[in-house]
């Protein structure tokens, strides 16, 4: 047990410590700057980080020297002996996939400014990842969440209504909806400006129950004078805006209420919106525009969940053929 511990803790002690040498390097800080000025995120630039530091560590010290990792001396038969102990260490196959995808976003930057002549992992293909269908929620579930604390007025309440509501009806991402201010809404216009993932805005239609349960909270703390357009929309008692996991535990309690038997996550709302809105036929653009998907293909994952709908019309023009 003590033998373990002791190793895990080296391990991490290792693998932190190498983290600090790659950020010495000076074709990383000039990559890193390149994912600042591209809009990523500061946790895309630390996984990018975290993956370079993992090859550099598979690779050994025989490739540093000079100012920093001799990143042209990686070629293709190094990289394929680097994904190869990836599989031989236990690694998850969406975690090898992740890491190639970071590992050829480099390369090919250092390609492109002429530091090496090919990336040497352009080529080497992954482990195949099964792709997780969503989680959806029927309308009839959907709509008795979004609705199980209707009629209580204590903030909290009023506050958990407007969630839900938002979530469902507008389909936000869940950091997305945790970093909402309420200068993001426009009562008039009823929308909301969204931060997406890689420094993408938009704004997003607020309607129906969503943009009352919205209007409700705010008169509710205009009256308590606890509102400014700095402060979060969806808070905590102290006023901090709630954290991922404050909202993931009111999603949990709330489907518990109304007699859910199955994990619901806040992901399964989004998911639920995009397929239902798939299932009244909305087009497949303009669910991308509302989600905030930069690719098309990834709002057609919704599509295996109107193959039911489908189903039922394809039935319907048989029988009246």
């Amino acid at each position: 047990m003590g033998g373990s511990g002791s190793g895990n803790r080296r391990s991490g002690r290792e693998r932190q410590g190498m983290e600090e040498r790659l950020s010495r390097d000076p074709l990383f800080v000039s990559y890193r700057r390149e994912l600042v000025q591209a809009g990523r995120s500061p946790r895309t630039q630390a996984a990018v980080e975290k993956d370079l530091a993992l090859l550099a560590g598979l690779l050994g010290e025989s490739f540093w020297g000079g100012e920093g990792f001799l990143w042209e001396r990686v070629d293709r038969p190094r990289a394929l002996r680097s994904v190869k102990r990836l599989h031989e260490r236990g690694y998850a196959p969406s975690s090898i996939a992740r890491i190639l995808s970071n590992l050829r976003g480099f390369f090919s930057y250092l390609q492109k400014t002429g530091h090496v002549e090919e990336d040497p992992f352009r080529r080497v293909s992954g482990p195949r990842v099964s792709r997780v269908l969503p989680a959806v929620l029927s309308e009839e579930e959907a709509a008795s969440l979004v609705a199980v604390p209707v009629g209580e007025e204590d903030l909290s309440s009023l506050r958990d209504r407007a969630l839900l509501e938002l979530f469902y009806e507008s389909g936000l991402r869940l950091s997305e909806l945790c970093g909402l201010v309420w200068e993001d809404f426009e009562e008039g216009s009823g929308s909301l400006l969204v931060h997406g993932k890689g420094g993408r805005d938009r704004r997003v239609p607020v309607v129906g129950e969503a943009r009352a349960a919205i209007v409700r909270l705010r008169r509710a703390k205009e009256g308590e004078g606890s509102l400014l357009p700095s402060s979060p929309i969806f808070s905590g008692k102290e006023g901090r805006g709630l954290s991922v996991w404050q909202v993931g535990r009111i999603v949990k309690k709330r489907s518990r209420e109304i007699g859910l038997d199955r994990k619901v996550t806040p992901h399964a709302l989004r998911h639920s919106c995009a397929t239902h809105l798939l299932n009244r036929e909305a087009d497949l653009r303009e669910i991308q525009a509302l989600l905030g998907h930069a690719s098309l293909g990834t709002t057609q994952r919704y599509l295996h969940t109107g193959l039911d709908l489908l189903a039922k019309k394809l039935s319907r023009i048989r029988e009246e053929s």
